[in-house]
């Protein structure tokens, strides 16, 4: 495993601003030469120097404290091997303590970046760059925040390649709520309109390769809940510090450690996408819309892993599927399952344990690694659990449902297969090539024949696997799986 590593500088700045709008006390309602002083020493804390001039400067003006961060300064521990520029140099937060004792914190613009790795260039700009937060330093948190843009491009550009992906209008929303036990629930919502994106290469036959395609509007999506924000900042502080002089705070980093791997965590983060179309060598793939949805629970012996995607309005190009196909291309997806049978805390505090902070060498041993993984899979059997789950075709309409476990090195599980007008499905098969018919239609005359009807007229199977390996459907025995 790599060395154990201190936070990306950039992240640093972001979580600064939240620990500086906490350090100044309430009531000091206009800046102070202590106040700055008290502020710039916390930046000097929290973001490092490397040996250099500070990453970052406060200075008051007005009612305001001004922080100004070098970006340069920020991004000097990516490497040797790439090169970034920004223009303006520097990045410039207002912070204002409000009557009601919460601190609002500015920043109206944003720098044009350009990176230079190995043989790629990478630019990227934004317009018109608005964000704002409302801290309060009881929690060491935003209480709530917005930001918005008004157009924005990303653009790569290597020997063979050239990339990009613009935007037009954007916006953000930040919220927190505090739980009776004053742990944390916050999300963050973001949303783009018009997005245009563009792809051209050369193949390795020296063929240019092009692809292009444009979609209405992405909404983004992430919260955690049971979130430990003091916590994380005093673990901060810790990180910040010079690798060096890690080893001497061992025992303080891992207690820290082991409070927020506690059970209670949740993590959730979610896409959508609206009025999709994508032009390609292979032809055009639109979808009128599409969710993805992923969430993870630290529940102890009780967490789980949750995945879900949808997408409905979908046309795939012909040339994807074998000739006469194209009534079985999907045009409806819903799809969602949850993996149990870990233990996300017990397989923290097993890491946690099992690393040594020091300055090279890997963080954990591949023997302490192995203790790792035997924490995580210790509240097994692991199980797979698929909610009712739906696919929909011109000639297929099906859905399943079921579940399986694992365990020393045996699966077992059963799963229900429902389908409508089962007869257009091999209707639709008949019209493929000879040689897939062959393989086909005998498999489809077979599960036909050990169907049962519901009472609404659809087919349904029920599918069972043994530890051993041995497959029931609908209670008949078929014999061993491969």
């Amino acid at each position: 495993m790599a060395a154990f590593r201190s936070p990306p500088s950039r992240a640093k700045l972001a979580l600064a601003c939240v620990l500086l709008a906490g350090a100044a006390r309430a009531g000091d309602k206009t800046p102070t030469p202590e106040g700055v002083e008290r502020l710039q020493g916390l930046l000097a804390q929290l973001l490092g120097s490397a040996g250099g001039p500070p990453a970052a400067s406060v200075k008051a003006v007005g009612a305001d404290y001004v922080i100004t961060a070098d970006l340069g300064a920020l991004t000097s521990l990516l490497g040797k091997d790439r090169q970034t520029s920004f223009e303006p140099p520097g990045l410039v937060l207002r912070a204002r303590e409000q009557d009601d004792g919460l601190w609002r914190v500015e920043q109206n613009s944003f720098p044009k970046i350009t990176t230079h790795s190995e043989d790629a260039l990478a630019r990227f700009e934004v317009q018109s760059y608005r964000q704002t937060f409302l801290i309060d330093p009881r929690i060491f948190w935003w209480r709530s925040g917005h930001a918005s843009a008004e157009h924005g491009v990303l653009s790569l550009q290597g020997p063979d390649f050239v990339e990009s992906f613009e935007f037009g209008k954007a916006n953000a929303d930040y919220a927190t709520t505090v739980k009776d036990d004053q742990s944390l629930s916050t999300t963050v919502k973001e949303e783009i309109a018009d997005v245009d994106l563009r792809f051209a290469a050369v193949a390795k036959d020296r063929e240019p390769v092009t692809a292009s395609g444009r979609i209405e509007r992405i909404a983004f999506n992430a919260g955690a809940d049971g979130l430990r924000s003091a916590k994380i900042f005093a673990l901060w502080k810790l990180l910040s510090a010079p690798r060096a002089a890690l080893p001497e705070h061992q025992t303080e980093l891992k207690d820290a450690l082991r409070e927020l791997a506690a059970p209670g965590l949740k993590f959730v983060e979610g896409a959508e996408a609206s009025r999709a179309m994508m032009a390609s060598p292979y032809g055009a793939v639109s979808v009128g819309g599409v969710k993805v949805a992923l969430g993870v629970a630290n529940l102890g012996a009780g967490s789980a892993i949750d995945a879900a995607i949808s997408a409905e309005g979908l046309s795939l190009p012909v040339a994807l599927a074998p000739p006469g196909a194209a009534d079985l291309m999907p045009s409806k997806i819903d799809l969602a399952a949850t993996f149990k049978g870990f233990d996300i805390a017990a397989a923290a505090k097993a890491a946690i344990d099992q690393m040594k902070v020091e300055e090279d060498g890997p963080a954990i041993s591949d023997e302490g690694a192995q203790k790792v993984a035997a924490a995580l899979l210790g509240s097994g059997p692991m199980r797979l659990e698929i909610s009712p789950s739906h696919i929909v075709a011109p000639a297929i309409d099906a859905e399943i449902e079921g579940g399986f476990s694992y365990t020393l090195g045996k699966g077992s599980g059963a799963v229900t297969i429902r389908m409508r007008d089962f007869d257009k499905t091999m209707t639709a098969v008949r019209a493929l090539r000879p040689e897939v018919q062959l393989k086909a239609i005998p498999a489809l005359a077979l599960a036909k024949g050990l169907a049962k009807t519901d009472a609404d007229g659809r087919l349904s199977w029920i599918v069972e696997v043994d530890g051993d390996r041995y497959i029931k459907i609908n209670g008949i025995p078929l014999g061993k799986t491969p």
